[in-house]
């Protein structure tokens, strides 16, 4: 019965250019979805976590937290990849940006969790200064996503194989996602 469901996707033809504009396709459509939901609830916060993935790829990763119809949903806002040194005015200028790109208000920030990390923690020039000079009522957290990553370590080495696989998966939709003209990418099977 699977290797019917298989053959029958095998048959699909398909080049390179329409599997990723169907990938931009839907992560645009996820995209609006996220931002449009984090407009309409009363109040949101954000997780902040920049750090170098098994690819030797820094990544800057802002999750989202907001109301939707009652109930909490926590969802990737924003993943950007920095193209040169990641201070706090760095990281903060990519979320500003977004902000504004996406028409989202600080007002509407409620807290603000990150690792504590150099980068993030400074009272001043860094992220947590900066985000307090445009929204003063934040408060501010410490990161789980250390502890989920540590927790994630002793990972036998099947899952670890596994899990370095679906990093490459997402990295190559990303690069999709950041290359104007696809159609020059092959995909390996």
């Amino acid at each position: 019965m699977f290797e019917d469901h298989v053959q029958k996707i095998k048959n699909i033809p398909l080049s390179n250019s329409t599997v990723s504009r169907r990938i931009k396709d839907m992560s645009i459509d996820i995209q609006a979805t996220i931002n449009e939901r984090t407009k309409k609830s009363p109040f949101f916060s954000i997780q902040v976590d920049e750090r170098t993935d098994v690819s030797d790829l820094s990544i800057l990763l802002v999750i989202a937290r907001y109301l939707n119809v009652n109930e909490l949903e926590e969802n990737l806002l924003l993943c950007y990849p920095p193209t040169k040194r990641c201070t706090g005015e760095d990281i903060f200028n990519a979320i500003q940006d977004y902000f504004c790109e996406n028409e989202l208000d600080w007002a509407k920030c409620c807290g603000v969790c990150t690792d504590c990390g150099t980068s993030m923690s400074g009272c001043y020039k860094d992220l947590s200064g900066r985000i307090k000079i445009v929204t003063p009522h934040v408060t501010w957290s410490h990161c789980c996503i250390n502890r989920q990553n540590l927790a994630a370590k002793p990972l036998p080495d099947s899952l670890k194989e596994v899990l370095n696989k679906s990093v490459k998966v997402v990295n190559f939709i990303r690069l999709i996602q950041l290359t104007p003209d696809c159609s020059n990418l092959c995909v390996e099977t």
